[in-house]
């Protein structure tokens, strides 16, 4: 007759197997203990930098013949991505590495048995490296190489996370030694902030101002001295009534001459300013503000934000070699194409417009040379009197202007709010437990893992067993009836 395997069944093959059983479970759970012991002991270091979003005003580089300054509006999100890729930027990257000599780090001596089991283990193993270097199997690296590495590790090692539903950013960072681990966060925390003065402070603008100051108040003293020369030769002191129609045309063209050498400054400036921010951070997509206003940028920004929200995602899901992130990726680095294109673009069409202000003025001063050879048939003193009295005069007005865009240059560039928009929260300090390995945790699920496979090893051995254990099986396989059985001796 058929007979069901029951519960009763199960029990007894565990109880057949339960030795096999417990010395499997020792085995694994003594296996992950070990592993555990002989794992090195990880320190993490944190500190805390809170990130404010910023309502910038532009007032150093007002558009032409407007009277009002321009405002950006920054969101703290986008705020916070942003300094975030600057905390993990080559620059400071590679200034922590070379700062604190990470590329040729020694061997950490740790104490205890355990700790002097792996400290042996690291010596052996750098001594197998040092005789294959020497033999010519491996070939040592160069510091540059070395440097190289060591930026690239440190990258991979940090984790700068914001934190939810806050403006703040914790930079963490694990290693061997906890005093190590502590300098390395602190130092980058240090070397961020100045990354991040160097690409948000614009001393451009200012040294351009001031070197046009100089140059108009050089002009401005030659003129005097000729002045006060002639004046001394000639005694002139106003000129004839014939000369005042013609004076009055030329000071018109020369009023138009210099509303035009205004908007050439203006526009150099602004130009300036964003070959210098290239020139000083290369991988900055969008050097100003007022450009970030475009509408073709900001819907390319924001998609540039879209798709880097969504490979963030994607890379949470799937691995780095996956269609997906390998999609993404591609888009990204299209859009920061397009966008560098744009800027371009923007660029292209204010050095146009200097190319057509520049041809404007040198028209103007054709005009103003014509009028002033008109000029010479009058008496030549009255005319050098009156000459260098104009010209004395566009000189001030020119350093006056100069001289206002200097002094607002040097005011928004010590009340930029981009200089105080981020702030430490606080220093990491030394760690005093390592955070991993957790050997209660992973004990607790070494041993749960060993009981289940241990369970699943004995329900498989007994679902391919074969052989007559009971007198069921007497029954079921052999369909005779059991009289008596012999137990185990």
């Amino acid at each position: 007759m058929d007979v069901k395997i029951t519960g009763r069944l199960l029990i007894f093959s565990l109880f057949k197997r339960q030795k096999m059983i417990l010395h499997l479970v020792l085995i694994m759970l003594l296996t992950i203990i070990l592993g555990s012991l002989f794992l090195p002991p990880t320190y993490e270091a944190a500190t805390a930098v809170m990130v404010q979003g910023r309502i910038n005003q532009e007032i150093l580089m007002p558009l032409p013949r407007a009277d009002s300054s321009r405002t950006v509006m920054m969101n703290p999100k986008e705020e916070v991505n942003t300094e975030i890729e600057i905390v993990k930027s080559r620059p400071v990257m590679e200034k922590v590495v070379k700062t604190l000599k990470l590329y040729d780090r020694p061997i950490i001596q740790e104490t205890g048995f355990f700790g002097t089991v792996r400290t042996i283990i690291r010596k052996v193993r750098s001594a197998f490296t040092w005789v294959l270097t020497k033999i010519g199997l491996v070939s040592a690296p160069t510091e540059e190489q070395a440097i190289e590495m060591a930026v690239l590790k440190l990258q991979k090692a940090l984790r700068a996370e914001p934190a939810a539903e806050s403006q703040i950013v914790r930079l963490k960072y694990r290693d061997r030694d906890p005093v190590m681990a502590k300098k390395v966060v602190n130092t980058v925390t240090s070397d961020y902030l100045r990354q991040h003065m160097m690409i948000n402070l614009n001393k451009a603008q200012c040294s351009f101002f001031a070197e046009q100051i100089d140059i108009v108040k050089a002009d401005l003293k030659k003129l005097q001295d000729q002045l006060v020369q002639l004046k001394e030769k000639t005694g002139l002191l106003a000129f004839e009534e014939q000369s005042r129609l013609i004076l009055k045309q030329l000071d018109t063209y020369e009023t138009a001459r210099t509303s035009i050498q205004k908007e050439i400054i203006n526009i150099k400036a602004k130009i300036e300013k964003i070959q210098d921010l290239r020139r000083t951070n290369p991988k900055l997509l969008i050097p100003l503000p007022e450009i970030a206003q475009d509408v073709q940028v900001q819907d390319l920004e924001n998609k540039l934000i879209n798709m880097q929200y969504q490979l963030n995602s994607v890379n949470q899901r799937y691995t780095g070699a996956s269609r997906q992130v390998e999609t993404a990726s591609s888009q990204i680095k299209e859009l920061d194409k397009q966008i560098r294109q744009q800027v371009n673009q923007i660029l292209d069409r204010e050095l146009a417009k200097l190319k057509a202000l520049e041809a404007e003025k040198q028209a103007v001063e054709e005009t103003v040379a014509l009028l002033k050879k008109e000029i010479e048939r009058l008496p030549a003193q009255e005319v050098a009197l009156s000459n260098l009295n104009r010209e004395i005069d566009t000189k001030q007005e020119t350093l006056a202007i100069l001289w206002k865009k200097y002094q607002d240059s040097l005011i928004a560039q010590n009340t930029d709010e981009r200089l105080d928009n981020v702030k430490v929260v606080s220093f990491a300090a030394t760690p005093l437990k390592p955070v991993s390995p957790n050997l209660v945790l992973n004990t607790i699920l070494g041993l749960v893992l060993s009981v289940v496979v241990s369970l699943s090893v004995a329900f498989f051995l007994t679902y391919w067993d074969d052989t007559i254990n009971l007198p069921e099986d007497v029954e079921r396989y052999l369909n005779l009836p059991v009289c008596a059985s012999i137990p185990e001796l």
